[in-house]
């Protein structure tokens, strides 16, 4: 027989149920407000024994599932779902309200399993509100026949509801000390320095990288001002003055910083963050010290490429010319062998130039631009070319829009190389007697320029590496084809420096096609 929540002036009985309730709140122990509310709850009506559960929305909670059968996890799981699905607790559940079962020989909703150890013959089923919603449900039991009563029910039903608070407080506490633990295990996994700082630059959060960039561990760190650290360590006196003319500077920042303590680089985000009561900076340090000293090792080979190794290349190339003029004609195996020589030197100060060309277009300003006439700049890039086709034989073809192209500003010189470069790479592992198609059009405000082959293509395993510098595609029908792996490295550091993008198709043994395009 079910009953509803019945509105009554309280008992003596009820008030000294409340103040047990009571201390629970204090309680922030999801698990240990459970156990305590299940024994007061029991110990109240004298059942023998009382089980709860938890409920997740629409499903069960089942780290924080308490029994009265001293069951395995796979029978747990069966029973309880049972009971949810067809029993009496799932008929709380879907009501909202407690029930009494006097006599569970008599009651539809009460399941006898075949395994039950416990002697059930009375039930009282009480449901846990919030919110209109049901978070638990507690079960209590006892052998005898119409033990419990409407009394019994009433003070449960009190009992429940002042106990919903204690339990839904320690599942948000528990819920933060998850959240909380989640948070540390991710700045502790954090490759970055990361600072939380309020307003006045006081360390409310840090991660273990970035104390230690200030010299402790996090739980030393925090608490300090970041002005604390900036006498040991100048370089973080950037970050410093963000915070104290924060008033004056904007919202977001990103600069780059040096650590003269750690002889680190950093490169630095902040951002400002606010609430109703207080604000304050997060700042994310992205260590690129390695990266860093790479481009400062790279300069220096650049120097020494473009300075100290000029000298002896010239000096090789002078005199095994000098040798070879020199040299009697006779000696035709001598010839050879200095044809060699100065030919190697040849294919040693191209990749120099091309070496010194990459890095000036990836570095130097675009100081250069100037509206180009784009049919003129085609058809230039086109007749360069059209003499290397001409002796292998190929059919070279310039498919251009019948309306006349529009000039466009960039930097001509740089933007015939890289047509050059796609040009000449069809020209170079295209076979004798192939046909090479330059397609230019206009769409969508951009300017297109794709040239297509009847070459050797590219297997599709290398495609995605075919711009990287120093990159060749190792391939049947490439054997012998002279090239640094720098030209079309070459040909996308200039489209990207003028906002555009390089793609490429290709399929082995049919043909390639490489473009670009560019903003108009």
């Amino acid at each position: 027989m079910a009953h509803s929540q019945l509105k009554h002036e309280p008992t003596f009985e009820d008030l000294e149920v409340l103040a047990e309730v009571s201390q629970l709140l204090t309680l922030l122990d999801l698990d240990n407000v459970l156990k305590e509310v299940i024994e007061l709850m029991r110990a109240r009506v004298g059942a023998a024994k009382a089980s709860l559960m938890l409920l997740d929305g629409q499903h069960i909670d089942w780290q924080h599932l308490l029994l009265t059968r001293d069951l395995n996890t796979d029978e747990s799981i069966k029973v309880v779902q049972r009971v949810l699905d067809e029993g009496l607790a799932g008929w709380v559940v879907r009501e909202r309200q407690g029930a009494i079962v006097y006599d569970t020989q008599t009651d539809p909703r009460w399941h006898v399993f075949p395994n039950d150890t416990i002697p059930v013959r009375s039930v009282l089923c009480v449901p846990f509100l919030h919110d209109e919603q049901v978070i638990a449900v507690l079960t209590l039991i006892h052998p005898n026949p119409n033990y419990f009563e409407e009394r019994h029910l009433r003070m449960m039903t009190i009992v429940a509801n002042q106990a919903t608070v204690a339990i839904r407080n320690a599942q948000l506490y528990d819920r933060a000390q998850s959240q909380q633990r989640q948070l540390e295990a991710v700045l502790q996994a954090l490759p970055v320095s990361l600072l939380v700082l309020d307003n006045r630059g006081k360390i409310l959060l840090i991660n273990p990288a970035g104390a230690e960039l200030l010299g402790g561990m996090p739980q030393a760190v925090t608490g300090h001002h970041l002005a604390d650290f900036v006498e040991a360590d100048r370089g973080l006196k950037p970050l410093d003055d963000i915070v104290a003319n924060r008033h004056e500077s904007g919202t977001f920042w990103t600069f780059d910083l040096r650590s003269e303590l750690h002889k680190l680089d950093f490169v630095v985000s902040v951002s400002m963050w606010e609430t109703r009561n207080t604000g304050g900076y997060a700042v994310v340090m992205y260590d690129v010290t390695t990266s860093r000293d790479l481009h400062r090792f790279k300069d220096e080979m650049l120097k020494v490429a473009s300075h100290d190794l000029r000298a002896p290349l010239s000096l090789i190339a002078g005199y095994a010319n000098l040798v070879n003029e020199d040299l009697p004609k006779e000696h035709a195996h001598l010839h050879e062998f200095l044809d060699v020589i100065e030919r190697s030197v040849e294919r040693m100060n191209g990749l120099l130039d091309d070496m010194l060309r990459v890095e000036q277009v990836r570095s130097s300003p675009l100081e250069l631009r100037e509206p180009v006439d784009l049919n003129e700049l085609v058809e230039t890039a086109v007749e360069n070319l059209r003499p290397l086709a001409n002796q292998k034989q190929h059919l070279l073809r310039v498919h251009l829009p019948r309306d006349p192209l529009p000039s466009i500003n960039v930097d001509r010189v740089q933007i015939r190389e890289a047509m050059d470069n796609l040009i000449g790479n069809a020209v170079k592992y295209t076979p004798p007697e192939g046909r090479i198609t330059v397609i230019v059009y206009i769409k969508d405000e951009n300017f297109y320029f794709v040239v297509e082959d009847t070459g050797i293509g590219i297997p599709e395993e290398h495609l995605h590496r075919i711009f990287d510098s120093y990159y060749r595609a190792k391939q049947e029908g490439a054997e012998g084809i002279e090239g640094t792996g720098l030209g079309l490295s070459l040909v996308k550091a200039v489209i990207e420096r003028h906002s555009g993008e390089v793609w490429v198709r290709s399929e082995p043994k049919v043909g390639s096609q490489f473009g670009f395009w560019l903003p108009l």
